[in-house]
């Protein structure tokens, strides 16, 4: 089977959960025979076109449709949003003729991808990955902020071109990494696939990560991880103000920068609460890279107290580290973590007394962190991502 992975953007400088699931699904797909390519923009990324173990990646640069823009304003739409015209990746598709085009966007790019696949006979998929059904009102109108003040002439591009925007609803198959997506969607689509996001467990085994044991005891200063991009979706903010109430901790921060003013508040309220020595701002870090692996050996309990979360692919890395996790009992990863109840600890999404607590008992309790350890490594197993790709090209075979 030819299989077209396409999506915003795959930078390996700059990577967030959606570009790990293509990255890894496709490479799940071509050791399992299918032949697979990646689409993408240029976006953070200068190469258009390279291989990279064995996969094909080609890119094409975005054309965001605002008046005037910016430099500054470019590169904040590369790294959020942005919903940009992509040149040539029609005619690119159109002579691959794969026979699945699998978009992992939205908007203009999901539009391309449906209307490229009725041309060619390619069933079109597109996967929702950014929990589209629970982001809050005052997040997405923010996301919109940069681009409020200027002339939208893609609009009148848009109508010329007669773009219905009934994505993904007018797609063969629709792909669900939040278990809320999938519920909205399952009533109205009659193809549409609940996909979790996956782990590569044998990447932590071999390095020695998952076998570190941390039920002897945690040491002085407790070091507390959160491995996510630096936005307002992430919460980060709630453990720059718990490290003012933990003289003895240390948090760090691995994640790329895809809100700069989130940043610049973070950094103001650190210093203003005395804390800037005992925060880290690591920055990213390539997925299975050694100084990945190393921050997950390194710290004694990861922390993710986002809003919202379709899933939380980070927390498959934690338990494949073998880390014990404490997490906001939100959207997908709430439920991820209730299905492995004596795998994490949850508390109440931006409630301070409710994180304070759950990260007490674990700092706390050596016996409770033995046992987030085993039974999150053991949960890590089930969601082997070759396990994933094969489920997911079966539902690319279904009428």
């Amino acid at each position: 089977m030819k299989i077209a992975h396409v999506l915003r953007r795959l930078s390996f400088n700059d990577w967030g959960g959606t570009e790990q699931v293509v990255w890894n699904l496709a490479k799940a797909q071509k050791a399992a025979g299918h032949e697979v390519r990646i689409f993408a923009t240029t976006a953070l990324c200068e190469t258009e076109n390279e291989t990279l173990e064995g996969m094909e990646i080609r890119r094409f640069k975005p054309l965001y449709p605002w008046w005037p823009m910016s430099r500054e304003l470019v590169d904040a739409l590369d790294r959020k949003g942005g919903n940009p015209f992509v040149p040539g990746l029609g005619h690119a598709l159109s002579a691959w003729r794969p026979d699945v085009i699998h978009c992992h966007a939205m908007a203009r790019i999901a539009e391309l991808c449906l209307r490229t696949a009725r041309k060619t006979g390619a069933k079109s998929i597109v996967s929702l990955h950014g929990g589209a059904a629970n982001v809050p009102d005052a997040e997405a109108r923010s996301l919109k902020a940069p681009t409020r003040r200027l002339l939208p002439w893609g609009k009148l591009v848009d109508c010329a071109m007669g773009w219905t925007r009934r994505i993904p609803d007018d797609a063969d198959g629709i792909v669900c990494v939040g278990e809320d997506e999938y519920q909205r969607y399952r009533k109205r689509h009659p193809h549409v696939l609940f996909l979790p996001n996956g782990v590569d467990c044998g990447l932590f085994e071999g390095t020695g990560v998952a076998g570190k044991s941390r039920g002897c005891g945690v040491s002085m200063p407790v070091r507390l991880l959160c491995v996510a991009r630096i936005d307002r979706q992430k919460n980060q903010m709630m453990l720059v103000e718990w490290l003012s109430r933990h003289a003895d901790a240390v948090v760090r921060f691995v994640g790329p920068v895809t809100q700069p003013d989130y940043l610049a508040e973070l950094e103001r309220r650190a210093e203003e609460l005395g804390v800037t020595d005992r925060l880290k701002m690591v920055g990213p870090l390539k997925p299975g890279s050694s100084e990945l692996l190393a921050e997950y050996k390194d710290a004694d309990v990861f922390v993710l107290p986002s809003r919202h979360e379709p899933f939380g692919i980070v927390i498959l890395e934690a338990w494949a580290a073998g880390l014990p996790v404490v997490a906001s009992n939100v959207g997908g990863m709430g439920r991820l973590c209730g299905a492995h109840p004596n795998a994490a600890l949850t508390f109440v999404p931006g409630d301070a007394a409710s994180m304070d607590a759950a990260l007490e008992r674990v700092v706390s309790d050596k016996t409770l962190r033995e046992e987030l350890r085993k039974e999150g490594l053991a949960a890590a197993k089930d969601y082997d991502w070759g396990k994933l790709a094969h489920k997911l090209v079966a539902f690319y075979g279904e009428k």
